[in-house]
């Protein structure tokens, strides 16, 4: 039977290389039969490492919008910011990826936020903000919950100061409060072992494929075939997990809700599902929804937070200059984001924070909702688009790119925004936590720096610049020491 499968396969192949579209694709490395250019892959990850790297070795061959064929499903690679801004800012692409690894997630639909599309993903999203915006989003009292948590975090890392603390999976439970307290009205403690075990399984999800989707989207017939293999039984196991814990936060908002008084945006998801029945959400999309902000969120900016770590304790020379800037512009008092504005080289750490890690290396990928023309190329319907982020950031347009230097981002002391610098996308598309995400990384530096003075734990080597690859990077274990500064 199986020989039979693949035989059909070949020649939907055979036909395919001659059609029209097929010859209007963008270049690539040579596409085999069936499996496209995941050989290739294979081979080239050998030398490269990291996705990124080898689309970026790719495309200085084949150009900047590079064409492959990865198991059954057409990707491209689109680098240089013109390329990426016309990709972001075009309605055909706006779509996001049906493979299997996307959709597992979400009941097999596209629901939610990230990874949904089309009209829905805009009424989504549409309503998603305003209950967030109702319940403190992007105001002053979410400043209040920020700074909050910041406290905690200082309070924790002054109990064990001196002591080396590994410090990869510190700002986890506090990027989720942050946003947890407006989505679900709850808040948890930095040492709850339920929720750091819940923050691993999320980390090790984003470690199990690349953003382009892995062997379980290219070709999803494996999972029934060698599950275990291609990770799709750690996955399963890992949503089975992360189902639990938000269903059992939704159905604990049903049990107890109060109608004329939402405390918080399941509360009100759930009141509009009662009273707009015929238009309603489903619980399927909230559910989604829910996810979407425990996992993207914490992810990407804990991940930041930790590169920003790592910077830090690197060169004890930007530290000061950090501490030197809270010193005169904050002193003993508590920071406020008021003080951004006046506090330019902490800010200029923050975008070279962005650029370096560039964590969200491949963006999310669009996907082409029709046929449409890129360039000389052809884009056929389904294609999935990924944007070479990372190259943008760490490429050839940059001095002494693999160095972390803030002053690239002054010029006569003010702050300088270059456009280059993407780090949350464009379009439409662009991360609605961008101004949250900024707001957390400067607290996060000034409540730290204000406070403690990072050490490399005697006898450790420098922490590594190299990543993990995955969904996004992450940084390599490494471990901090917290010394109290003197007041």
């Amino acid at each position: 039977m199986w020989h039979f499968a693949v035989f059909l396969l070949l020649i939907y192949y055979l036909i395919n290389r001659r059609n029209s579209k097929y010859l209007l694709y963008p270049p690539g490395p040579y596409s085999l039969p069936i499996i496209g250019n995941l050989l290739s892959v294979w081979m080239g990850l050998k030398n490269h490492k990291y996705h990124h790297k080898l689309w970026q070795s790719w495309s200085k061959i084949y150009g900047n919008i590079l064409g492959l064929r990865l198991g059954l499903i057409n990707v491209v690679v689109v680098s240089g910011r013109d390329m990426i801004k016309e990709v972001s800012s075009r309605e055909v692409f706006e779509g996001r990826p049906d493979g299997f690894m996307y959709t597992m997630r979400s009941f097999g639909k596209k629901l939610g936020i990230v990874f949904g599309d089309g009209r829905p993903w805009s009424n989504t999203r549409r309503v998603a903000l305003k209950y967030l915006r109702s319940f403190g989003y992007g105001t002053r009292s979410m400043e209040v919950i920020i700074a909050e948590e910041c406290s905690e975090l200082v309070k924790l890392r002054a109990s064990d100061s001196g002591q080396p603390v590994l410090v990869n999976q510190m700002f986890n439970i506090s990027v989720i409060n942050i946003l947890w307290r407006v989505v679900a009205g709850r808040r948890y403690d930095l040492n709850d072992d339920r929720v750091k075990h819940l923050c691993g399984l999320v980390m090790r999800l984003f470690r199990l494929v690349d953003m382009s989707g892995g062997i379980i989207s290219f070709m999803p017939f494996l999972r029934h075939l060698v599950p275990k293999l291609i990770g799709f039984t750690e996955m399963k196991a890992i949503h089975a997990s992360l189902q639990t814990f938000v269903k059992e936060t939704i159905e604990e908002h049903k049990a107890s809700i109060d109608i004329e008084n939402p405390r918080d945006v399941i509360d009100a998801f759930l009141i509009e599902m009662l009273s707009n029945k015929e238009n309603a959400f489903t619980e399927e999309e909230l559910y989604v929804v829910s996810l979407d902000m425990l996992e993207a969120g914490m992810e990407t900016v804990a991940n930041t937070a930790v590169f920003m770590l790592l910077y830090l304790v690197r060169d004890e020379n930007i530290q000061r200059k950090v501490q030197k800037e809270i010193d005169d512009v904050i002193g003993i008092r508590q920071p406020s984001l008021s003080d951004r504005s006046r506090m330019v080289y902490t800010e200029a750490v923050l975008l070279e924070t962005l650029r370096l890690s560039s964590v969200a290396a491949m963006g999310i990928p669009h996907m082409a909702l029709e046929d449409a023309h890129l360039g000389e190329y052809l884009i056929p319907k389904g294609t999935f688009l990924l944007m070479a982020i990372h190259d943008l950031h760490n490429g050839d347009l940059w001095e002494e790119a693999d160095t972390f230097k803030p002053e690239r981002f002054l010029n006569e002391g003010k702050l300088v925004q270059d456009e280059r610098l993407i780090p949350f996308g464009l379009g439409r598309r662009r991360c609605i936590g961008e101004g949250l995400a900024k707001s957390e990384l400067f607290m996060f530096l000034t409540h730290i720096l204000q406070k403690f003075n990072l050490r490399i734990p005697h006898g450790d080597s420098l922490p590594s610049l190299e990543p993990v690859d995955g969904l996004t990077l992450s940084a390599n274990p490494f471990s901090v020491i917290f010394e109290q500064r003197s007041s």
